[in-house]
Formats: C-alpha cells, structure tokens, sequence
C-alpha cells in the first residue's frame, strides 16, 4: 500500500507500538485483536499517505544498501494499477485479497457496514479489471 517494505515494516512498528501503548484497555478474543491491529496499521498507512501528499519526498543521490530479505516480485503492470486507485480502494484490495479478511473483518477494520465494503470491493476489482485488461480499455 506504501510501495516501500521499509514503509510498510513502519506502519506494522507502529501499529505495534499503539497495541502496547492501549494493551491494558483491550478485552476480546484473538480475532477482535487481529482487526483492530489491521486497523491500526491501515489508519497508519492512510496517513503516510497524506502527509506524503503534503511533503513530497525529496530525492537523494544516495542509493540505499540492498536488502537481505527477497521481496517477491510484483509486475510492473499490476504496480501501476494499483497506483491509479484511490487510497481506501487500495487499503480494500490489500485487506481482502493479500491478509485474506472478509467483507465482515474489514466492515469492522474500516469502521463501516458490510454493504458498503461490498459495493467500495466491486467498485476497486472491477476498476483494477479495467486498469489490467488493455482489450477493455481500446
């Protein structure tokens, strides 16, 4: 969601820290957990998102040091769509489809009801459709 696994391993530290920050306040089983640090971590990202839009990064001569850990390759097509959708449709399709929630988990990540994250999902995989399939597009 952050195009950068430096960015997103900060969102998943932070949401981490807020977990232990507000430990003591939390009651519920493992699943209330499970969303409400995906909340946590989508909230995060969607505002990196904005201050990013505020301060654009600045570009730097320096080329960081190559990561030990392999990242799997994502094809630049499907990069490039992802890019083209709005913040929340992205949050959406990342909840549904990489962390595998359901509409219900991600109604109750999201803060909204299950309807509407049907209708936003239908919306987000049929534009990323239109985004992937060049015979749609002509």
């Amino acid at each position: 969601m952050l195009g950068s696994r430096t960015a997103a391993e900060d969102a998943v530290q932070q949401a981490f820290l807020e977990l232990v920050a507000a430990g003591h306040g939390l009651a519920g089983n493992g699943r209330s957990l499970r969303v409400w640090l995906y909340r946590s971590v989508r909230y995060t990202c969607l505002d990196e998102l904005r201050r990013r839009s505020r301060r654009p990064e600045q570009l730097t001569d320096r080329i960081p040091e190559p990561s030990e850990q392999t990242v799997p390759e994502v094809p630049p097509e499907l990069e490039e769509a992802l890019a083209q959708l709005s913040p929340r449709q992205r949050s959406l399709l990342m909840l549904r489809h990489v962390a595998g929630l359901s509409p219900e988990e991600i109604a109750r990540v999201s803060r909204t009801n299950r309807s509407a994250v049907y209708a936003a999902l239908a919306r987000a995989e049929k534009r990323m459709r239109f985004l992937l399939d060049p015979v749609v597009r002509r």
